[in-house]
């Protein structure tokens, strides 16, 4: 017999009414509670996310969910394009200058 086999023999044999009894139900044990969402995507780029996932050892949800969190924890930190932009600006001046002496 399997452990799953013994867990569900048990399960169905035993009465868990007075355990039951003693819990407490908890409203709202998370600040910040997981809800469902539905997200209509194409098959290829659906097949294509459960590929990246595989990769990262995840599941397709949590990888989706990892990209938005990204992209909204991006909004707020300074434009990386802006930055690359500045970056060469400055790298075009210094070296003008140096090669001129």
């Amino acid at each position: 017999m399997s452990k799953l086999d013994e867990i569900a023999a048990h399960a169905q044999e035993h009465d868990f009414s007075e355990e039951m009894e003693r819990g407490v139900w908890e409203d709202e044990t998370e600040t910040d509670p997981m809800v469902t969402t539905s997200l209509r995507l194409p098959k290829s780029l659906l097949d294509w996310v459960r590929e990246r996932a595989a990769t990262e050892h995840v599941r397709p949800s949590a990888l989706i969910r990892q990209w938005i969190e990204q992209r909204r924890d991006a909004g707020n930190a300074v434009d990386v394009g802006d930055l690359a932009a500045r970056l060469d600006r400055l790298e075009r001046a210094v070296f003008s200058d140096s090669s001129g002496s």
